[in-house]
């Protein structure tokens, strides 16, 4: 049971957007916020090679991506508890300032430990701004202005996926690595000024008081979250060489995730319940599928056909734009009064796996490289109807005062399935190539996620209640 302290956002003219004067303040802010979060993470990738050579700490290279991974999941948990209990906006600002002194903290390394605590700062910050962001999307904006909002969000990317390796490179060889991380610490002053004003102007939800029995789940919830986190972590250090340590790590990692991870996700998930549990399972199959294949697609041009490291960057450019487009698309009256909700999803996800077919061929076959890169447009074109589509059925699924929790679980599905399916694929790629040549090893592993697409394709029209 929950009271509105205020009212809701009324229903606007038809002629309104997110720009109308009413919502252009919180728009402007979370645009600030998703543009300096993607700048980042295009760049730090760019420059994380440099950066962990010149700290000496090549061998734990993994670490300073694991770090960040683990702490997300822990932040995105908190974050989801305290905006449904008092709103979004101490996790917002405050993952913001954490996100800041994350970045401080790895820019100013002398040891790779320190760089590790940097990103691991980073990574909780991260979780927390994430699914604050998705909480103020709920509330800010009425229903009908909330897949704009999400679109908004996609169209972020595309310039920071096309410039920010290009600026990380230039940083990084003509003055230092550190300068991609304070550079970026800098800037976080922006987001944390633009959100402020909208963050305290929110309509406030205020949930019914918690008893004892409430107050117990929520802090199993939160240690169901710590060990995720550390499962996560053990999963993907484990996952990064078929050796001794990998199999010792991998089934630890997985005797912590089995009883933590449901914990974390609404009752009837992983059975597929009709309803937001099937939107969940669903969110973090398409994840699994779409981020496997991101992540080897490098890999496979630069070993296996022999492109450079840019160009093989680029590839992903067209992936942003795609996505960018499908999910403003989507949006446009023509679609969105023709498409209900599940077949925008079916269809997209659809799109994204006969797309990635194509991936198959390039590898197989001695295809033109420029068509590897339009099946990933395609892909994405797919993608980025689906994954907007499925955060805001997230939202309407949810009532206000658990937008928070859902939007968390949305969130921790998309994060751990990624990183179950991305250590699989490692682990098939460490087991079956040592120097990533062959291309049946490619096969393989775009087989798998293009399978992984099929078991979500055939779960979406389960995501509508009984």
């Amino acid at each position: 049971m929950t009271t509105l302290s205020a009212a809701a956002p009324a229903q606007p003219a038809a002629s309104e957007s997110i720009l109308s004067p009413r919502y252009l303040a919180v728009t402007i802010g979370f645009v600030a916020s998703i543009l300096l979060t993607a700048f980042e993470a295009m760049a730090v990738g760019a420059a994380m090679p440099v950066a962990v050579a010149k700290l000496h700490g090549l061998p734990y290279y993994s670490l300073a991506f694991s770090a960040y991974l683990t702490t997300s999941l822990l932040g995105m948990v908190l974050s989801g508890q305290r905006s449904d209990r008092s709103g979004p906006r101490l996790p917002c600002l405050g993952g913001i300032a954490l996100f800041g002194v994350g970045l401080l903290t790895a820019g100013t390394a002398t040891t790779m430990a320190q760089f590790v605590l940097g990103r691991a700062i980073q990574g909780l910050g991260g979780g927390l701004v994430i699914v604050a962001l998705y909480v103020l999307v709920g509330r800010a904006y009425p229903e009908h202005l909330r897949g704009k909002a999400f679109s908004a969000m996609a169209t972020c990317w595309v310039l920071p996926g096309a410039v920010g390796p290009v600026i990380a490179g230039v940083l990084t060889e003509d003055l230092s690595w550190r300068w991609i991380f304070l550079g970026t610490a800098v800037l976080i002053v922006i987001p944390l000024v633009l959100l402020a004003g909208p963050l305290r102007d929110l309509p406030r939800v205020e949930a019914a008081e918690r008893d004892e029995a409430e107050n117990a789940r929520l802090r199993r919830i939160r240690v169901a979250a710590g060990v995720t986190a550390l499962g996560a972590g053990l999963l993907e250090l484990g996952s990064q060489e078929i050796n001794l340590v990998g199999l010792i790590l991998a089934p630890i990692a997985i005797a912590l995730l089995v009883p933590s991870v449901p914990r974390l996700l609404p009752a009837g998930t992983l059975r597929a319940r009709r309803g937001l549990p099937t939107v969940i399972l669903m969110r973090g199959l398409m994840a699994g599928s779409y981020f496997g294949i991101e992540a080897f697609l490098p890999l496979m041009l630069e070993q296996h056909r022999g492109m450079s490291v840019t160009f093989a960057g680029l590839s992903l450019v067209t992936a942003t734009v795609g996505w960018a487009i499908s999910s403003w698309a989507i949006n446009q009256p023509a679609v969105a009064t023709r498409l209900s909700k599940p077949a925008r999803v079916r269809t997209g996800i659809a799109v994204c796996g006969l797309s990635l077919i194509g991936d198959i061929v390039a590898v197989s076959t001695a295809t033109p490289l420029w068509t590897v890169a339009l099946a990933m447009g395609f892909a994405s074109l797919g993608a980025g109807m689906a994954f907007p589509t499925v955060s805001l059925l997230t939202l309407e699924l949810s009532e206000p005062e658990e937008q928070g929790t859902n939007s968390a679980s949305l969130q921790v599905a998309d994060g751990i399935t990624s990183t179950l399916a991305i250590a699989l694929g490692g682990s098939i790629y460490h087991a079956m190539s040592t120097d990533g040549s062959s291309g049946g090893v490619y096969v393989l592993l775009y087989a798998l996620y293009i399978g992984i697409a099929a078991v979500a394709w055939m779960l979406a029209p389960r995501v509508r209640r009984a």
